[in-house]
């Protein structure tokens, strides 16, 4: 039986022999050589490196592919601002009602805001609902859900001079700007240095992460679909 190779066996770290025992000791000692098991686990990482590569760019076009789809709905649906005398009275908005981001919350008191911040998960939903369903004499009614299965808002604008009136808008704009502007009039409400107003602050947080693809958006999700929720009942 042959004990010496042909040609001597070179390793990595420099290390050389024609000995096959001598050859066969040192691949058991020296951390440069990959045995079956060490390149199948080396392989396998590789593998997993190359999945979350896949994965977070295939996350990030799929949130360029729904902000397209926002942006051609948007174009699609645009309408002139002008109201033919034909059908005045369809889009005709009573001057007491304030255009969309300009709403009263004077009827909420700080007390109903402590209560929604010790719900975290559903205190900006709650917040937009109180501020535009529950308002006196229906000053903040400037939102409305025209058709349920189209992707499309009317909100209350300005108009020609004094006058407002309803422009559509689409449905994930719309949802986007009530989250972004009522959570941060919350978080502006809430003390870090109380446990209500830390609970609600830390909740903020994942949902912020979130935007970030931190969860896949689901928490950010939740949160639109729930604000759409109050705003179409």
């Amino acid at each position: 039986m042959p004990s010496q190779y042909k040609q001597g066996r070179i390793c990595e770290c420099g290390y050389e022999t024609i000995w096959m025992s001598n050859w066969s000791s040192h691949k058991k000692r020296c951390k440069l050589v990959m045995t079956g098991d060490k390149e199948r686990i080396a392989s396998l990482e590789r593998d997993k490196e190359d999945l979350k590569a896949q994965l977070v760019d295939t996350k990030e076009q799929m949130r360029e592919q729904m902000r397209a789809k926002d942006r051609q709905i948007e174009q699609l649906i645009k309408r002139p601002r002008t109201v033919n005398n034909t059908n005045t009275t369809k889009y005709v908005v009573e001057q007491k009602i304030n255009v969309f981001g300009k709403e009263s919350i004077e009827h909420i008191s700080q007390e109903q805001i402590q209560a929604l911040l010790a719900d975290p998960a559903n205190a900006v939903p709650q917040f937009i609902k109180l501020k535009h369903r529950r308002a006196p004499d229906g000053v903040n009614n400037n939102i409305r859900v025209p058709n349920q299965k189209r992707a499309i808002y009317q909100v209350v604008v300005p108009g020609e001079g004094e006058e407002k009136e309803w422009e559509n808008k689409a449905k994930g704009e719309v949802l986007e700007q009530l989250y972004d502007d009522n959570s941060g009039h919350l978080e502006a409400e809430a003390d870090e240095e109380t446990r209500v107003g830390s609970q609600f602050l830390d909740h903020q947080d994942k949902v912020k992460a979130s935007v970030e693809g931190g969860d896949g958006g689901r928490r950010y999700k939740e949160q639109l679909d729930k604000i759409h929720c109050v705003m179409s009942t």
